[in-house]
């Protein structure tokens, strides 16, 4: 049973990566992405790696009260949500509404973040 359940319907999912592919981030956000951090009262949650310094998966979020942080232990994909859970077993779940084109760039990201293909049919 997780110990605290994020709700996040995003409104932006921004992908990228640097360097090869050693360093790899996903981001899903209820803002959208020109959005002015001060100002934050929604949810986010912000998965990133650099591979040059292990395989965890950073994770960093926003529970519309606090910031937190921790490592993702799992995660995962269906065509218009995700849930991730984190080590201390925070769970997110994650909704959106991407193009085709835009789900396919998340999977492929999410792929090399994980070392695993999480999505389910």
């Amino acid at each position: 049973m997780p110990t605290k359940r994020i709700h996040i319907s995003a409104v932006t999912v921004q992908c990228s990566e640097a360097i090869d592919w050693e360093i790899v981030q996903v981001t899903f956000d209820t803002e959208a992405s020109d959005f002015d951090e001060e100002n934050r009262t929604s949810e986010y949650l912000l998965l990133s790696a650099n591979f040059e310094f292990g395989n965890d998966v950073q994770i960093e979020f926003y529970d519309g009260d606090d910031y937190g942080g921790d490592c993702l232990e799992k995660m995962d994909l269906w065509r218009d949500r995700a849930i991730a859970v984190s080590v201390s077993g925070v769970e997110f779940d994650l909704r959106f509404d991407l193009s085709d084109d835009a789900f396919c760039e998340l999977r492929e990201h999410l792929k090399v973040l994980l070392r695993y293909d999480s999505f389910r049919a």
